[in-house]
Formats: structure tokens, C-alpha cells, sequence
């Protein structure tokens, strides 16, 4: 049960929270996705409904990092307004420690931190999805897209089902498709054909012109079987072949190890997608260390305003970010760990965050 201590700087964090996550969304969601959006309507004829549906679906991706941002505002404000009030001073002179009050910061960012978590990984992914096959069906409504050299794998119970390879995509169209298909993790049958055209009302692909070669165990020619037309069971549609390779927000964590173990088995560099995979985790957690961190700033005996919180959180959130970007390049260079590329910069804003807190406790 939480104490009446703890109940009233909760209380008195909410507001400025939430006053943060209104604001920076505001100014976040203008500068990435509006600003984009916009040009898209004016400029590509994008109807207004379409554009709306897209902003609704990428606004998710952009809050995971408002979070954060609102956590560190509503420590720094709220803990300022404490501090103003000398209630800061009335807390310690009635025995209360200034670790002791830490507690509920403590425990409200560990709160946001599991929402902003469960938000990255259950939202999100699910989100810019929709927006990215709501933009390739206006992309292709307006002309045929066209894609070269199309390579996408199938896993099933994280084991590779199937390599499916197109050497051009037109619209609902294939040609040079080549489909390579495996049984306990050995390939058993190869699918050669001209071409291959999705029939959108029985949801499967039509391959015209081609061959089926059947291997045995062993991994030798068995038996040959030639058609003019073939109904294949591809579980990819036209829109998803031509999203290309998979961002790491389009997946959530168990996707995500699962598609850095296919790549891995493929011989690609993976160091990127660790990161990413990392960040899944770091990113959430911020909102603790920007917690510990926004509330001994605010304990000061000048009183922060909105404004001038809002000012001071944006140029904390540049310089975290600053740490974030190196930290990655770092990872990416292989001089540390993708772990430690992703969690670096929290490890740093934590220590400062406690350095604060200490310096507070002694004043």
C-alpha cells in the first residue's frame, strides 16, 4: 500500500505529466509526421481521409518517445513546485530523507516505463503496419509500383519454411519468381517459373509457365514436374512483398529475434538489429532515469516555470539523444556491445541523476 507521502508527490506529478505528453506531442507529431503528410496531400493528391488514417497510425511510434520527455517534465515541475512551497524543506525537517521521498518518483517511472514497454511492443509494430500498407495501396493506386529483385523468407515456428525470390514485381504481377522450399531445415522442392499473378479474391498467387523440382533427403534430384499454371499458397501479398526488407518498429521483441536468427543464418551483419532489439528495452527505461534525473533539478529555491521546464527537458532530451546517436555509432563500429550501445546512454543519465540526488541529500 502506498503511504500518504508517497499518494501526494504522485498526485502532484500527474498533472505535469500529463501537460508534457500533451505538449511535446504537439510539437513532435508537427515536425515528424504532420509536416510530411501534408506535403503528401498537396503535393501528391492524397485524400485528406487517407492522410488522417496514416497520422492516427504513426502517432503511436512517436509517443514511445514522449514518454520519457513527459516523465522528465513532470519530475522537474512537479518536485519544483515542492521546492518553492518549502515543502522540499518541511519533508526534511520532519525526518523524511531525501531518498526516501525518491520512492515514489521511483516507482512511477518504473510504471511508465513498463505502459511505454507494453506500448513499443504491442502498438506500435501493429501500427506503422497499417500505415505502411495503407501507403503502398495508395502508391499503387495511383501507378503500378515497381520493385527489383525481390527476396523475402518465410520462418514458421522460427524455423525457415521457405525463400521466395522475384526478379521484378509490376502492380499484382511477378516475373522470374523462384520459390525454394524446406522440410526439417533441408530444401525439398524448388518452384521455377516465368512469372506469377496474385489473385486478390482467393488470396493466393497464380504461377504460369514453370517447373517444380522435387529433391529427396539427401538432397538429390528426385522427380520433375512441368505447368502452364499453378496455384501457390504464398502467404505474402503484393502490398507486402513491396515493403522491402523489415524495420525493427515493425516487429516486436520475439519478432525481432527471430528475424536477427534467420539473417545470422543467411550470413548477414546483425550488429544494427542487436541495437535495435537493445533499444526495445532502453528506450522504455528511460522514463525511470529521466525521473531520477528531472527531480533533483527541480529542488531548487527558484521555482521552474511550464515554459522554462519545457525549455530545460528539450535541451536534456537533445543532449540524451546526442549520447544515444554515439553510443549507436559505437555499437555499429563494434567498439562496444550492442547492449551497451543501447543501454549506455541510460547508464549515463542515471549516474548524473543520482549524483544529483546525493548533492540534494547533503545541502
Amino acid at each position: 500500500m502506498l503511504k500518504i507521502l508517497d499518494r501526494y508527490i504522485i498526485k502532484e506529478l500527474i498533472d505535469p505529466f500529463l501537460f508534457g505528453l500533451l505538449s511535446f506531442s504537439l510539437i513532435l507529431s508537427a515536425s515528424m509526421v504532420l509536416f510530411e503528410l501534408t506535403r503528401a496531400v498537396v503535393l501528391q493528391g492524397m485524400p485528406l481521409l487517407l492522410a488522417l488514417k496514416l497520422f492516427l497510425f504513426r502517432l503511436p511510434s512517436v509517443v514511445v518517445y514522449i514518454f520519457p520527455m513527459a516523465t522528465l517534465l513532470a519530475a522537474l515541475l512537479g518536485f519544483s513546485r515542492l521546492s518553492k512551497d518549502s515543502e522540499i524543506i518541511a519533508f526534511k525537517a520532519s525526518g523524511i530523507s531525501i531518498f526516501r521521498i525518491m520512492i515514489p518518483v521511483i516507482f512511477l517511472g518504473f510504471f511508465i516505463s513498463f505502459v511505454t514497454l507494453s506500448f513499443y511492443e504491442i502498438v506500435v509494430p501493429e501500427a506503422n503496419k497499417a500505415a505502411k500498407n495503407l501507403l503502398i495501396e495508395f502508391s499503387t493506386k495511383r501507378a503500378p509500383r515497381i520493385e527489383e529483385n525481390i527476396f523475402v523468407p518465410e520462418m514458421e515456428g522460427g524455423v525457415l519454411k521457405r525463400v521466395f525470390y522475384a526478379r521484378r514485381l509490376k502492380g499484382d504481377v511477378m516475373e522470374g519468381v523462384i520459390v525454394s522450399e524446406f522440410q526439417n531445415g533441408k530444401l525439398n522442392q524448388i518452384i521455377n517459373a516465368n512469372s506469377a499473378q496474385w489473385l486478390s479474391d482467393q488470396n493466393q498467387w497464380i504461377f504460369r509457365k514453370g517447373t517444380i523440382y522435387l529433391l529427396s533427403e539427401a538432397g538429390e534430384y528426385k522427380h520433375l514436374i512441368k505447368f502452364d499454371e499453378q496455384k501457390v499458397a504464398i502467404k505474402y501479398s503484393p502490398a507486402e512483398l513491396s515493403t522491402g526488407d523489415k524495420s525493427s518498429d515493425d516487429m516486436n521483441i520475439r519478432e525481432l529475434r527471430q528475424f536477427i536468427n534467420l539473417k545470422e543464418k543467411m550470413g548477414v551483419k546483425v550488429v544494427d538489429y542487436n541495437i535495435q532489439l537493445n533499444m526495445k528495452m532502453s528506450i522504455p527505461f528511460a522514463c525511470l532515469v529521466f525521473a531520477l534525473l528531472g527531480a533533483p533539478l527541480g529542488i531548487s529555491p527558484r521555482r521552474v516555470s511550464s515554459s522554462i521546464g519545457l525549455g530545460l527537458s528539450i535541451i536534456v532530451i537533445f543532449i540524451y539523444y546526442i549520447l544515444m546517436f554515439t553510443s549507436m555509432a559505437f555499437g555499429e563500429l563494434e567498439w562496444i556491445s550492442p547492449g551497451l550501445a543501447a543501454w549506455l546512454p541510460n547508464i549515463i543519465t542515471g549516474g548524473i541523476g543520482f549524483y544529483f540526488i546525493n548533492r540534494a541529500a547533503q545541502a
